[in-house]
């Protein structure tokens, strides 16, 4: 049984960090109707063969804006997809590509597509959860009928122990002297 629960823990060790090596985008969230710049950290996984390019794809309801490229890199926007192209990431290095975006879509969790290409003809895509948040509102201030409610629950509390007090005073007669 040791033995057994020895090997589990090793493999979850060994195998852990090869599941954690994946394109990933901060922030993971758009708020509604607000601009956002995403970014999307690429590692280069491919032993022996440069990322030649990457493509986002926004599910629809998602705009999608220019922002600054890394260095080398070209940055075409067409619909719902960004490509950046022209660059190169070596194996082992991971590339930061930002987007701009923005979104008009009721909140739920969505899922943005990217695919790595490489210098060899391969492409690997990957599924990154996404989440859309409600707009970030303040809700409106009722001062009046605040301080109004705060009046009336204040001259009950002031009635309440009036009452009280006026039960706890003694009587006095004057009969029994």
């Amino acid at each position: 049984m040791r033995r057994a629960l020895f090997a589990g823990a090793l493999a979850a060790l060994v195998l852990t960090p090869a599941g954690l090596a994946h394109v990933t985008v901060l922030p993971a969230y758009l708020e509604d109707g607000r601009r956002s710049t995403l970014v999307f950290a690429a590692p280069n996984e491919r032993p022996r063969h440069a990322v030649t390019g990457f493509t986002v794809t926004a599910p629809p309801g998602i705009e999608l804006a220019t922002a600054s490229p890394p260095s080398g890199w070209r940055l075409q926007i067409a619909a719902r997809r960004a490509t950046w192209s022209g660059g190169r990431a070596a194996p082992g290095e991971t590339t930061e590509f930002r987007l701009a975006a923005m979104t008009e879509i009721a909140p739920t969790a969505a899922t943005l597509v990217a695919v790595q290409r490489y210098d060899d003809g391969g492409t690997v895509r990957w599924s990154i959860p996404f989440t859309i948040l409600p707009a970030a509102n303040p809700p409106k201030q009722h001062l009046w009928p605040a301080f109004i409610a705060g009046a009336i629950g204040l001259v009950a509390i002031v009635a309440v122990l009036w009452l009280l007090r006026l039960r706890r005073r003694p009587t006095t007669d004057s009969g029994d002297q």
